[in-house]
Order: C-alpha cells, then structure tokens, then sequence
C-alpha cells in the first residue's frame, strides 16, 4: 500500500490553536496521518482494523434486527445504535474515498488561522481566541456526554450480569437466573443487541459477548466524538473567517500602513482600494471554502436527517417502557448526546449563515461618504456581492435551526404514534 503525499498533513497543522486537540483522536484512530510520525503504513492499517470491526459489527445488529422484526419493543431497543453505528461508518469509508480533499479543506483552515495570527492585528487575534476557548468548552461538554453515556452502558451490563447468579433447574430442566435475594429476575442484557452465531442461547456466552462489544463500544467512543467535533471544527473556522471580515469591513481605517487614520485627513484611496481588494479575496475565499465544506457534509448530514428522526423515537420509546431507573438515566444521556450531535452541525451552520449575512451591513458602516467615486463603486459591488447568502445545504435539506426543530418534531410525533400502537 502505497501513501500519497496529499494524505499527510504537515506537522504545523497539528499544532494550529483551534485544530490540534480535535485532530489528536482521528490521528489515534488512524484516518489522519503526521509528516514526521513514524510508522504511517501501521497506523493507516490500524484505522482500517477499527472500521472493519465496526463494519462486522454493525452487520450483526442487522441480523439482530431482523431476527426480531415485527416485535416493536426489541425493533427500537435495537435500533438506535445500530443507525448510529451506520452513518458513523458512512462518514469514514466517505473519508476514505475523499481522502484527500479532506485534507485539502483542513489545510485551508490551518493557513487561514495562521494568516490571522501573522497579521498581529489584536482584535482579529481577540476574534480567534474567543473562538478557540468556545470550542476547547464545547469539546469537553460533548465528549462528557458522549464518555458517560456509553461507559454507563458498559458499567451497567457488567453490574447487570455479576448480580444475577445462576439457580438450581427448574421443571422444565434448565436453570433459572435468580437474584440474590432469592427473586427470578431477567438473563443480564450485553451492552448493544447484536447477533451472535451460538446454537445454546446467547445467555450462556455472555462474557464473550461483552468482552467483544466491549471492544467495539471503545472503537466507538473513539471515532464518534472526535468526528463531530472535528466538522464542527471546520464550522467554527467558517464562522470565524467571517467574524474577521466583518471587523476588518466595518473597521476598515484602522488598517491603514500606520494603524491609524486621523479623521481629519483625508482618505488615501489608493490603499483603501488595496485593502478592500484584500476583502474581496477573503470574501472569496470563504465561499469557496464553505461550499466544500458543503460538498464533505451534505451526504452524511442528509443521511442524518432521514435516520435521526428514527433513532430519537427509538430512544424516547426505549425510555418510556424501561422499568429500571439505571436504563431511564442512559437512555436519557444517549438522547442528549443524539440531539447535541444533531444541534451541533445545523446551529454552526445557520451561524455562518447570519454571519455572512451581516457582511454588506459591515461594509456600509465604514467610512465610505469619504472616499473618491471609484472607491466607492468598488465597494458598490462588493455589497452587491455579499448580497448572494451562504447557506450550506444537505443536497435540498437547507442546514439551519428550522429544519433541526422540524426533525424534532417529527420523532415526538413518531413516538407518540408508535406509543398509541404499543398502549
């Protein structure tokens, strides 16, 4: 197997500000690749046993669900993970494929934060450090959640199993799972439902089981966290290249070669031109860059938002017929994980929406009743131009806060249809 240059990452992008902790978990994983990291070969093949194990895996699930298909109750206890398994691996064999123009994007990021931080310019530095600490504080909210979510599932299967023992035959001559005060109690359920080829009862190889979707449940909670928050990653960035222009436009004297510009004075059209011809390409871009950043996440993000109404009614139907309060409590950390996954890409979406929107607002709050008519025409067009919006889409999904509400609705409407069909 032969590496391409274009899927190595130069190691300065490993140490950008805003990149370096949300790339860390893919490079672990073995889908992101160091210039000076040794062993590449290993490390890709590394990646490449993780996804296949979740390939297999998730086959399992399916097996599983059809095995139990037409019972709604272990149709929905079932389903969540396994659509969740799904799209997760939808969106690495798509990276795989578009190897990369992953790369390519992720590298513009890194130039882009570096041209802000070599400008020196404090504000637009203050700009980039608001957003590094927003997301150093998103990040640890969401792998919280995404941590205590699935180790809870881990934690209480094993609980689950070391507390049931088993009884003495009954009459029909198998043994009964008792508790140990003496109660008949369930076998202990593993960590995900999945089919296992055992011909005695799955009951019986429990530990197998566990210790196998022990395995898968780390391989998750690996790849899962550090995905989102990378594409989310990229959204921020988005947001704030545009943050920048928007104070550079609105602000646009203080950039002159001194810093200042006395009121007075009047205005050095030349290098007022110079400096809105520099906004101009940035304005460019990042249009361009969030359109690809449109082409990476319309597939998976449209995939969610057929999926996700499903999964959510699964998880409210799982929680509302559960009678142990443990289960109650996961289910109910499982669903905030769900929707903030889902919240994370269409608020960071709409949020370079708004932003960009604000761009012709920013460029007529400058000083332009002093520049000369030709400076002006070349700011003319410019508003004209930021007119057009930038509005990322999942194919015809449009990737805004109106449509993260509507897929909410739907999955409380789908459960309350599927609780009346179950009451």
């Amino acid at each position: 197997m032969e590496l391409k240059a274009e899927w190595i990452l130069p190691d300065v992008v490993y140490e950008n500000p805003l990149l370096k902790r949300t790339l860390l978990g893919l490079k672990y994983y073995g889908i992101l690749l160091g210039q000076s990291q040794s062993y590449k070969k290993v490390h890709c093949i590394r990646g490449m046993v993780f996804t296949l194990s979740m390939v297999l895996f998730n086959c399992t699930q399916y097996i599983d669900l059809w095995q139990v298909w037409g019972s709604v109750s272990d149709m929905t206890a079932n389903a969540a993970t396994t659509l969740l398994f799904s799209t997760t691996i939808f969106r690495i064999i798509f990276f795989y494929f578009h190897r990369a123009r992953f790369n390519s994007i992720i590298k513009a990021a890194h130039d882009g934060i570096e041209r802000i931080v070599k400008d020196g310019w404090s504000d637009e530095q203050s700009i980039v450090g608001s957003n590094v600490r927003y997301l150093k504080r998103l990040a640890v909210v969401f792998w919280s959640c995404a941590l205590v979510t699935a180790n809870m599932m881990c934690v209480y299967s094993l609980v689950q199993y070391l507390t049931c023992e088993e009884g003495p035959p009954d009459g029909t001559g198998t043994s009964a799972n008792i508790t140990r005060k003496g109660q008949p109690t369930i076998p202990p359920t593993p960590i995900l439902r999945s089919w296992y080829p055992t011909a005695d009862g799955k009951d019986k190889h429990f530990l197998e089981i566990y210790l196998i979707q022990l395995y898968i449940m780390y391989v998750g909670q690996l790849i899962v966290p550090s995905w989102h928050i990378f594409m989310v990653t990229l959204m921020i960035y988005g947001r704030t290249e545009c943050s920048v222009l928007n104070h550079r436009l609105c602000f646009l004297e203080r950039y002159h070669t001194a810093g200042k510009d006395d009121p007075t004075a009047p205005v050095n059209n030349a290098e007022r031109r110079s400096l809105m011809i520099d906004c101009i390409k940035r304005q460019a871009t990042l249009v361009s860059f969030t359109r690809e950043l449109e082409q990476l996440t319309r597939a998976a993000v449209f995939l969610d938002f057929v999926v996700f109404s499903v999964l959510l009614c699964a998880l409210l139907f799982e929680a509302s017929m559960t009678p142990s309060g443990v289960q109650v409590f996961i289910d109910i950390c499982y669903i905030t994980t769900m929707t903030t996954i889902l919240f994370l890409y269409y608020w960071h979406a709409n949020e370079i929406h708004a932003c960009a929107d604000q761009l012709s607002m920013s460029a007529y709050k400058s000083d332009w009743y002093r520049y000369d008519r030709g400076t002006n025409r070349m700011l003319q067009i410019f508003i004209l131009y930021s007119n057009r919006p930038i509005k990322m889409h999942a194919f015809f999904i449009s990737m805004s806060l109106d449509t993260f509400l509507a897929i909410l609705r739907a999955s409380y409407s789908y459960f309350t249809i599927l609780k009346q069909l179950t009451d």
